[in-house]
């Protein structure tokens, strides 16, 4: 199987995608799995399609870019589970294309072929969490955009320009996931790497990054929504608050065959023979490609299975190294279908027989059931962390995040705080207010003009506006 994917015909270019397709198109017509962190993503694009400004009438520190790709989907097709992992899935696999079409356009092995994007899409494949399209997900595409541009050999006065594109690319991937600001350091190796003029060369890659952040600074300038911008989306995801949201042993268990092929794949780079020295030059610039996105990767605070889509290009990059190594071909196949195999199990766990062979608990990143109360086909907002009441209603207020919200609703001695809420309940009342923290009385009593109106209706906390 790995000798048929070795060549670079049409057909094998189709074999990869019904491939693909062949291990995701039976989870996903069998049902999508509603996750807390896409309810989040599609309240956001709703928001911003019901004319609500980002970072001004939306408190949420969802990148920009990321924000906008939301809004698009809103506009589309809605709330659509289906729509959002059909979105993901044909991201995860441009991503893959591209990729290996950069590697083959390049020459960066001794021969062209599919391999990269086999393992690339086969360990796409691993888990669930892959087919979310998250602001991860969005800005791993622009850094494989970039990948062509950083690798330029510029030469004074000559392709300069496409410096400029490669921090361009890395800029959209910031404003798609701020923390992936972080492979400009990839980009300076590959100038010191590949480039002439070091210093002019790495300015003028910062140049091309700090253009789009530049537009979009002034359109918030103008938008009264600056403020907003750096605080939610400059400052905060620098907080290193580094958190599983997987137990680590579940984690390890999920990520066990990718660490196992990565590791066989570097051991076969030490046996490598004399090769050009585009092609050694390339390889350095992968090896911190790794390394900075290991550090992204477990510098979060959101740590799961969607992070590891940042190791997918260097895994998939070294693993040619190891499947056209001096090795038996059995032994190469072998190995190959160990990988798919543990793909299809971890992938298809619960299916019975196989969730007895291992267990992985993803329930974490899962929404929870929605409650059972008369509140559906309204307006509510919650005052807690369950966004499950959200499933089957609307939010209004800028409050979605109760993290970030805590900036005015954890400050109700100072009269700021106290302030601004009223000012985001002037234009807009929710129906309903579902109090899971225990602030209603307090609200009640500091703001009987907005809150007074709101009069206990059953249990759990929940209040009804009573006109």
């Amino acid at each position: 199987m790995i000798s048929y994917f070795r060549s670079i015909l049409p057909s094998r270019l189709i074999l990869l995608i019904l491939l693909f397709l062949g291990l995701q198109a039976a989870l996903l017509l069998a049902g999508t799995q509603a996750t807390a962190s896409e309810l989040l993503h599609m309240l956001v694009g709703e928001r911003m399609a019901d004319g609500f400004a980002l970072y001004r009438q939306i408190y949420d520190d969802t990148a920009p870019l990321s924000a906008l790709v939301y809004w698009l989907v809103d506009l589309l097709a809605g709330r659509s589970f289906l729509t959002y992992r059909v979105v993901a899935l044909a991201s995860l696999l441009l991503q893959a294309l591209l990729f290996n079409l950069i590697l083959n356009r390049h020459s960066v092995y001794a021969g062209k072929n599919y391999l990269p994007a086999l393992v690339y899409l086969t360990l796409g494949s691993l888990s669930f969490a892959f087919s979310m399209l998250t602001p991860l997900l969005i800005g791993n595409t622009f850094l494989i955009l970039s990948l062509p541009y950083i690798i330029t050999v510029a030469r004074e006065g000559l392709d300069n320009n496409r410096l400029f594109v490669g921090g361009f690319m890395m800029g959209l991937a910031a404003l798609s996931y701020l923390p992936l600001a972080l492979f400009l350091v990839v980009g300076i190796f590959a100038v010191i790497f590949f480039a002439s003029s070091t210093l002019r060369s790495s300015l003028l890659m910062l140049c091309g990054f700090a253009f789009p952040y530049a537009m979009l600074g002034t359109y918030y300038l103008y938008t009264g929504s600056l403020s907003g911008f750096l605080a939610l989306h400059l400052f905060q995801p620098w907080q290193l608050n580094v958190g599983f949201i997987l137990a680590p042993a579940d984690l390890a268990k999920l990520m066990a065959l990718p660490a196992l092929l990565l590791l066989l794949s570097l051991m076969s780079t030490l046996s490598l023979p004399q090769r050009l020295v585009f092609q050694v030059k390339f390889q350095q610039v992968m090896w911190v490609w790794l390394v900075i996105s290991l550090v992204i990767i477990f510098t979060r605070q959101d740590i799961s299975g969607a992070t590891f889509v940042l190791a997918l290009p260097p895994i998939a990059y070294f693993s040619e190294f190891f499947f056209t190594s001096g090795r038996k071909a059995w032994l190469l196949n072998l190995v190959f279908l160990v990988v798919l195999a543990g793909v299809l199990v971890l992938r298809y766990r619960q299916l019975p027989g196989l969730n007895l062979l291992i267990k992985v608990d993803e329930s974490a990143l899962l929404l929870p059931m929605a409650p059972d109360t008369s509140i559906k086909n309204t307006t509510v907002l919650v005052l807690g962390n369950d966004i499950s009441y959200y499933t089957y209603n609307k939010p209004v207020t800028p409050y979605l995040n109760w993290q970030l919200a805590q900036r005015h609703f954890g400050h109700l001695t100072e009269y700021q705080a106290v302030f601004d809420i009223y000012q985001n309940f002037a234009s807009e009342q929710p129906a309903y207010i579902v109090d899971k923290v225990g602030l209603m009385p307090q609200l009640q009593y500091k703001l009987p003009a907005v809150f007074g109106k709101y009069k206990p209706a059953g249990s759990d906390g929940i209040y009804q506006w009573v006109r």
